[in-house]
């Protein structure tokens, strides 16, 4: 069986085999190019925290318990963090809306919470949107610090 396929390839000229190829290699690219093309559009987002333990690179952006992006990058900025990270930009985020670090649950992993507002959207097409208004992060340790202070 093996040398009857061997025999029928032999049987077809080389060009005829470097034709076959070079279809087959411009079919990948042009799937390559389709299917990465079709990436969804991105909006840039900065906020400023004071305080933001348990906020990481990766970490997700969320309206409504849905997420719609991710946080990219934490820089510490003139006495603030800086979080910096991308929002999908078929969502209308009011200008008025605040950016806040909510835990899934008690001990649950911290993510970038948008509370929209009513006021217009960003414009789309600047690609940037920056949070004027931010709620900090606050965890169980902090509490707990809080707790001994008083205590003492």
């Amino acid at each position: 069986m093996a040398a009857q396929i061997n025999i029928e390839l032999d049987s077809f000229s080389s060009s005829f085999h470097l034709k076959i190829g070079s279809i087959f290699i411009t079919i990948l690219f042009i799937f390559y190019f389709l299917f990465n093309s079709v990436k969804p559009q991105k909006n840039h987002f900065e906020a400023n925290f004071n305080y933001v333990e348990g906020l990481h690179i990766g970490s997700d952006v969320k309206i409504a318990g849905i997420s719609i992006g991710k946080v990219t990058h934490l820089q510490i900025h003139d006495d603030l963090v800086n979080v910096i990270g991308f929002v999908d930009n078929k969502i209308a985020i009011p200008k008025d809306s605040i950016a806040s670090i909510r835990s899934d649950g008690l001990f649950g992993k911290k993510s970038l919470l948008i509370d929209v507002g009513f006021d217009i959207p960003f414009d789309s097409s600047n690609k940037n949107i920056t949070f004027i208004e931010t709620t900090d992060s606050y965890s169980i340790d902090m509490f707990l610090r809080y707790l001994k202070n008083i205590n003492e």
